[in-house]
């Protein structure tokens, strides 16, 4: 299947780092065998929005290709984003999502930076303990969010890093981890992963402070590469275009939650 937006491009890089892309001509089937309830590392691909009858077929090729998962996850190569035909997706249950993707090359000092805290990346034991502890308390309200899946997510983005396909950044305060941020990377492009600040540290400059650090440090090994992000929460986007993102495109995915 060939890929054109850039969103979905990189998606594919990281899954393939954490468990496998089965190219099935029409469509890729996602597996990660190691975190089985991480709905959007089991997913199909899909070339196109759905078109006026493909609600049926979908629902077939995911259960072909994913036997027994019972939740569903489509990621639509529709960088216009453009949803197609969703009224029988919308009817049995399924949430659209359509995010902004931002870009950047070049990046620039804002103003509000920190240096209040330290930054570096991950490390030791007591490092990946931390960042465990700091995306749960981060994300503990999100659907199917519970710390037994952060804890075999994170053992997965470990085994990426160690491996020597990225770096897991983190500002600390003092001892505590505060707020942590992934950057993953192949040939000349960078993609960020769970951009997150504990509650009690947000607004205060540390989300730019450590996408600088980890931005100065990817460039110094890949020369210009290109960055890219889709932030979770878009009312944030301003973060990011303050150094210099801006926006590429569209990301659209279907989801249905677990039955």
């Amino acid at each position: 299947m060939r890929i054109r937006s850039m969103a979905l491009k990189t998606a594919l890089m990281i899954e393939r780092m954490y468990g496998t892309v089965e190219d099935r001509g029409s469509y890729l089937a996602l597996r990660t065998p190691s975190v089985p309830d991480y709905w959007y590392g089991n997913c199909l691909a899909m070339p196109s929005a759905p078109r006026e009858g493909d609600y049926k077929t979908w629902m077939r090729l995911f259960e072909d290709a994913l036997p027994g998962q019972t939740h569903r996850v489509f990621l639509i190569d529709a960088p216009d984003g453009d949803r197609g035909a969703t009224a029988a997706f919308l009817d049995a249950g399924f949430e659209i999502n359509v995010m902004d993707v931002l870009c950047a090359r070049e990046l620039r000092e804002p103003e509000g930076l920190t240096a209040a805290f330290s930054f570096r990346p991950l490390a030791a034991d007591a490092d990946w303990k931390a960042v465990v502890r700091n995306s749960y308390e981060a994300g503990e309200d999100r659907p199917g969010f519970t710390l037994e899946f952060v804890e075999r997510k994170f053992a997965a983005v470990r085994r990426a890093i160690e491996a020597g396909r990225g770096l897991w950044w983190g500002a600390w305060d003092g001892g505590k981890l505060v707020a942590d941020m992934g950057l993953f990377w192949e040939e000349s492009l960078v993609r960020f992963q769970d951009v997150e600040t504990h509650p009690d540290y947000r607004r205060r400059g540390i989300c730019r402070s450590l996408l600088l650090h980890a931005c100065a440090r990817a460039k110094e090994a890949l020369g210009s590469p290109l960055f890219v992000i889709v932030p979770a929460d878009q009312t944030v986007r301003r973060v990011y275009e303050s150094v210099g993102f801006a926006y590429r495109e569209k990301t659209v995915d279907f989801l249905r939650t677990p039955r």
